[in-house]
């Protein structure tokens, strides 16, 4: 990565007890998306705007699953949430919205869009996960 870019590192579904990636989430619990993301060191400093969105997409009936906090966060680099160079934004799930779809198969998309002039996008897809029946 170079020092003026930001890059999605990974983007995955957890249970909210688990700090790494579930291949399959309990429809009677709440879950998170997680997006780890990383700034150049020059980018970073200079404090450039951003926005990280999500998508969960539920493949069997093609519907978003709603995340339980807004699906887009905007900032500046270098300040509260993004306030290090690799950093992790989190979006929950309600169990509620997870129990819509049980045994479905579904996936995230991430986006990461940095800057007014020049602009730099990072994209990225999550493995493929299941709510359980």
């Amino acid at each position: 990565m170079g020092p003026n870019d930001v890059e999605i590192v990974r983007v995955f579904a957890r249970n909210t007890t688990s700090p790494s990636a579930d291949p399959t989430l309990n429809p009677k619990e709440a879950a998170e998306v997680a997006v780890e993301v990383e700034a150049g060191d020059a980018i970073f400093r200079i404090g450039a705007p951003y926005e990280v969105e999500v998508t969960v997409k539920d493949l069997f009936d093609g519907t978003n699953i709603p995340t339980k906090t807004a699906a887009v966060v905007s900032g500046l680099l270098s300040q509260a949430p993004w306030d290090k160079q690799q950093s992790v934004f989190v979006f929950g799930i309600t169990a509620a919205e997870l129990n819509k779809h049980k045994g479905h198969q579904c996936e995230i998309y991430a986006s990461v869009y940095m800057g007014l002039q020049d602009p730099d996008a990072s994209f990225a897809t999550s493995p493929r996960f299941l709510i359980q029946r």
